[in-house]
């Protein structure tokens, strides 16, 4: 399933940034933000358990951000296109090294 999000103005800068969650029985799993749903809340997928289809609402506090996402997937989350969940793993697994470092 393919799903287009765009970044309401409510969180700028966050859409496409890498967040591990910090609280939660989902604490350590990482995500990408893709999009941002009222202030201070984002929605954020991970490709695998929460696919673009059904992402997280999580709290900006609970989340621990990283780097950002490769900037192909950043301009489809800005641009409207469609993401798609193997989109998701393949920025995560990319920065995986980067993400376990911080």
């Amino acid at each position: 399933m393919v799903l287009c999000l765009v970044e309401k103005e409510t969180t700028p800068g966050l859409l496409g940034r890498l967040a591990t969650s910090r609280s939660g029985r989902d604490a350590g799993v990482v995500y990408v933000v893709i999009a941002s749903e009222a202030p201070g809340v984002v929605l954020v997928a991970d490709g695998r358990s929460r696919g673009i289809a059904r992402p997280k609402r999580k709290n900006v506090k609970h989340l621990e951000l990283g780097g950002t996402a490769p900037a192909a997937l950043v301009e489809k989350l800005a641009g409207g296109q469609p993401v798609t969940d193997e989109d998701i793993r393949a920025a995560i697994s990319a920065a995986a090294p980067s993400v376990a470092a911080e």
